[in-house]
Formats: structure tokens, C-alpha cells, sequence
């Protein structure tokens, strides 16, 4: 593990996107503290000791690259991000797609103050707290399952802490809910948790609407949410990306090798 770390620190660290005085900056700033620090030419509020700069290296350095085999850089429609966590996937996409239109989903309180703070400058955007489900029963729980600010889930017991504490209550957001027709959504991107599981169980009627999927999976958390996805990508252009994340494109949308 520390190899890892230490190869991951050295990828980043000579690939320039954090200069030396940030790297500085960062170090010597407290564990718990929030400090801004720019990511490959981005500013981004982080909180030292949490996952925050993990996940901004990766959002900032690319991870979202593959999505121009489906889109141009001058996609102008709309993209949900769902699981937003603190608006680094947002500012990604963003620099992708300068024009589209980015409806932001995020659960936990304790990364919205932080998301909005993240995305202040951005326009065309609008955020939308709660957890993204395939149908609508009321409020969901969400859990804490001890693995960091990047880990809350709304399954109801999850197979890595089938004892998560109930953190807080959250409302249900379904895609129907949002105020556009599923058809309008061009770019999906799901980051939440387990809660692919339900979304993909209940609302396979307005996912298939939807002409890009970029989704991580979290069979880690909940058992059949990849047999899901993949049942529901049949009929679709699927390419394996890095880690539990692929893309799923529909069929007759623009795929570039």
C-alpha cells in the first residue's frame, strides 16, 4: 500500500499538477483544515486528512478524458452528476464541456457546504441536495461506512459495514424529478455508492433514454449492482474504464477509438 501511495505521489508530483508550493502549502496545513491549492490549473477547496485530494487528482488529471469518445467538446446538453461529493467531477466536466448545462447530486451535508464553496463561480449549474434513486418511497438513510467523506451510501445495510450508523436523513431524487425529460440527459455520471443498485432496478425506463452512462460500481457495497448495469448495457457500447468505473453509451451515439 505505501508503494502505491508513494508511486501515486511521484506519478503526480513530476506530472506538475500541483506545483511545489502548494505540495509545501498543503503539508505543513493542519489535519481537518480547509486550504485551496490549484490542480492542474484549477483551484479547489480541499480538507487536509480526507480524501479530498485523492479524488481531486484524479477528477483534475483526466479521469473524464473518455468521455469525448461520446461527446464533443462543444456538447451543449445536459449532465447529471450524481454522488457530486465536494464539485470536483463538476469542475472536470466543466473543462470538458464549457456549455453543457451540470445538475450536481449530492447526499451527505457534510460535503454540500463544501461543494457549493467549490463551485461558487460556475455557471449553468445547479445543485441538487439528496441521493439519487430509482423510485421514490420518501426520505433515505444515509450511512456512514467508516471509509471516509467519499463513502457515505443510502444501502441499507452494506456488505463492507452491514452496521453503518444512520447519519441523516436525505430526500429522494429520481431523474424523473429533476424538471427535464429523461431524453434530455446526455452525459449521466453515477458515483454513489451502491445506489446504482436501486436506480438501475426501478428506473431502467428513464435510463434508457439516457445516451452516456459513465458509472462506478459498487459491488464492494451491495451484491448484483454489476449485473445490473451490465444487463442493462447489452444492447449499448461498453468500454471498461479504470478501476469499477465504465462507460456505457447507447446505441447510434458517437463513439471515437
Amino acid at each position: 500500500m505505501i508503494r502505491v501511495i508513494l508511486q501515486v505521489f511521484k506519478n503526480y508530483l513530476f506530472q506538475k499538477s500541483i506545483s511545489p508550493k502548494d505540495w509545501a502549502r498543503y503539508f505543513f496545513t493542519s489535519k481537518g483544515q480547509l486550504i485551496q491549492i490549484r490542480i492542474n490549473g484549477i483551484p479547489v477547496w480541499i480538507r487536509k486528512g480526507s480524501p479530498d485530494l485523492y479524488v481531486a487528482m484524479g477528477c483534475l488529471y483526466g479521469e473524464f478524458e473518455i468521455l469525448r469518445r461520446a461527446c464533443p467538446a462543444d456538447y451543449d446538453g445536459v449532465i447529471v452528476d450524481a454522488g457530486g461529493y465536494t464539485g470536483l467531477s463538476a469542475l472536470a466536466l466543466r473543462r470538458l464541456f464549457p456549455e453543457a448545462q451540470i445538475i450536481v447530486i449530492e447526499p451527505a451535508l457534510e460535503n454540500l457546504d463544501l461543494l457549493k464553496k467549490n463551485l461558487s463561480t460556475m455557471d449553468n449549474l445547479r445543485i441538487v441536495h439528496g441521493a439519487l434513486v430509482g423510485r421514490d418511497k420518501g426520505p433515505v438513510q444515509l450511512k456512514n461506512r467508516g471509509t471516509g467523506e467519499w463513502g457515505f451510501t443510502a444501502v441499507d445495510r452494506p456488505l463492507d459495514n452491514a452496521d453503518a450508523p444512520t447519519m441523516h436523513s436525505v430526500p429522494a431524487v429520481t431523474l424523473g424529478s429533476l424538471g427535464l425529460k429523461p431524453s434530455e440527459i446526455g452525459i449521466l455520471k453515477l458515483d454513489i455508492e451502491g445506489g446504482e443498485f436501486d436506480l438501475f432496478s426501478h428506473d431502467r425506463e428513464s435510463l434508457n433514454q439516457v445516451g452516456v452512462v459513465y458509472a462506478e460500481l459498487h459491488y464492494r457495497i451491495i451484491t448484483g449492482c454489476s449485473d445490473l448495469f451490465f444487463e442493462y448495457s447489452k444492447e449499448r457500447t461498453l468500454i471498461k474504464c479504470a478501476g469499477e468505473k465504465f462507460l456505457s453509451v447507447r446505441e447510434g451515439e458517437a463513439v471515437r477509438g
